[in-house]
């Protein structure tokens, strides 16, 4: 018999189509990494030099657990390729692994920042003692011309004992052609002129500032004058710099 010309035949291989297992697995994959978020912010909840060590431990732990994060995404990320769920979920999934990792990260530099100034008030024979102005940070908030601010002290010695007195902190700008001068009272309502320190080892004192109109800062003036028979004037200054959330 003559054999039959045509089309050429082709095989057909039937898939399994599982839309529902393909959205569990994306579904575990998110909640995962809201999980593992929410573990990091957790830990900013707690700080203080009596948590020194336990700090170290958490940078320790973050970091096992970021090795572990990438270990599951890699898994994860292949499974999403099986199931082909597609170039746009895998887009998504993708960028979502990327912010998580820089935030991770982010926090293991913020922790070691953290440790770095432990190590500096428990550890007197390291730098000059006594009374010190640590730093100053100020951050943009979502109203125009408002500003967080958070002003560090701490005391390095030899025998920690409770060191007080009051804290005075100026801006200096321009104001049009002019040069002004506004002290913390002035732009935070809720601060007295001296700002009362009394403290062991380290005080934060924050809040926040609305300066006015028109006023262009260049300088910050902070002056700390502790109590007692031999306490000493400090003074320090500081450039206007916005510094990051």
């Amino acid at each position: 018999m003559a054999a039959v010309r045509g089309s050429k035949q082709h095989e057909m291989v039937v898939v399994p189509y599982r839309p529902v297992y393909r959205t569990v697995i994306f579904c575990v994959f998110l909640l995962f990494m809201a999980a593992f978020s929410w573990l990091t912010y957790e830990y900013g909840m707690s700080q203080g030099v009596e948590l020194k060590v336990a700090v170290v431990q958490e940078r320790d732990e973050i970091r096992v657990q970021l090795e572990e994060a990438r270990i599951t995404i890699q898994s994860m990320r292949s499974e999403i390729a099986d199931l082909k769920l597609g170039e746009e979920v895998d887009a998504l999934a993708t960028e979502d692994v990327r912010k998580t990792v820089e935030s991770l990260q982010t926090r293991i530099a913020q922790l070691n920042e953290e440790i770095l100034f432990y190590k500096g008030v428990m550890a007197p024979s390291v730098g000059e003692k006594g009374l010190r102005i640590e730093r100053l940070k100020v951050q943009k908030t979502t109203v125009p011309d408002r500003f967080k601010y958070s002003l560090r002290l701490t005391q390095v010695v030899d025998k920690h004992e409770y060191v007080q007195g009051g804290v005075r902190i100026n801006f200096k700008g321009l104001e049009g052609q002019s040069e002004k001068e506004f002290k913390l009272s002035d732009l935070d309502k809720t601060r007295q002129e001296a700002i009362r320190f009394r403290f062991k080892y380290f005080q934060n004192i924050d809040g926040e500032l609305t300066l006015p109109q028109g006023f262009e800062p260049r300088e910050v003036i902070i002056v700390a004058q502790p109590t007692g028979g031999n306490a000493q004037r400090l003074e320090k200054k500081f450039d206007w710099q916005l510094t990051g959330g």
